[in-house]
């Protein structure tokens, strides 16, 4: 498949189509994922074109599967990070996912959470595939940010955007150990956006809030206290 028989919308990144600010805000996501997926068997959720799971595969993850609910996307991630035999994709949707309990040792899913009615589920899914003591990191944009004053984001293509502690709240219903850490920090006296200092400490306060939160949650072990 041709890297331009996939359209950037803006929300689908594209390598050679998407930006180069943009591309980085992307990989940078998952150049701090792949400090935790090191010899680890991983899934990406709503993996898209398939980028991140060639860049986890690359900085020495075990084995990687892709999935997305697009079939054009998986054809892409097969076609240009799927020659490696470390890299799998499938077409599978985030609140459906066609593998067994216990299947993974860290499930990766990167602003998916805000295209997702069914939020509660997919959290549950992710749990579900996941091994005990596994890790959850799951990025969603800030409200706080993007639509503080709104009912709906302004975004068509998100259905729901979360208040930081709202997030942390969901998470607690199915994960344990959370931490935040923060991506795109704003200046909320005069909308700076710091773009350049990757993925770091969340930061909430009066003056600066991270535009987007990322989680990383560990799974219970059963039997543990």
């Amino acid at each position: 498949m041709d890297k331009d028989d996939m359209e950037f919308t803006g929300e689908r990144v594209v390598p050679g189509r998407t930006p180069p600010e943009i591309y980085k805000e992307h990989i940078d996501r998952y150049v701090f994922a792949a400090r935790m997926t090191v010899d680890r068997d991983v899934l990406d959720v709503a993996c898209g074109t398939g980028y991140g799971v060639g860049y986890m595969v690359d900085g020495g993850a075990g084995m990687v599967t892709g999935a997305d609910v697009s079939m054009k996307a998986v054809n892409y991630g097969r076609s240009w990070f799927g020659d490696s035999g470390r890299a799998n994709f499938v077409c599978a949707d985030g609140i459906r996912l066609p593998f067994a309990d216990r299947s993974f040792d860290v499930v990766v899913s990167f602003e998916t959470l805000e295209h997702i009615r069914a939020y509660r589920k997919f959290m549950a899914e992710c749990k579900r595939v996941l091994k005990d003591g596994g890790i959850l990191i799951c990025s969603t944009p800030n409200r706080r940010i993007f639509s503080p004053d709104v009912a709906r984001p302004p975004n068509p293509f998100h259905v729901k955007e979360f208040w930081p502690e709202e997030y942390y709240s969901l998470l607690r219903r199915f994960y344990d150990d959370i931490d935040f850490y923060g991506q795109c920090d704003v200046n909320l006296s005069d909308n700076y956006v710091e773009r350049h200092n990757g993925v770091h400490e969340f930061r909430d306060d009066e003056h600066v809030s991270s535009g987007y939160i990322i989680a990383v949650a560990r799974k219970r072990v059963k039997g543990r206290i």
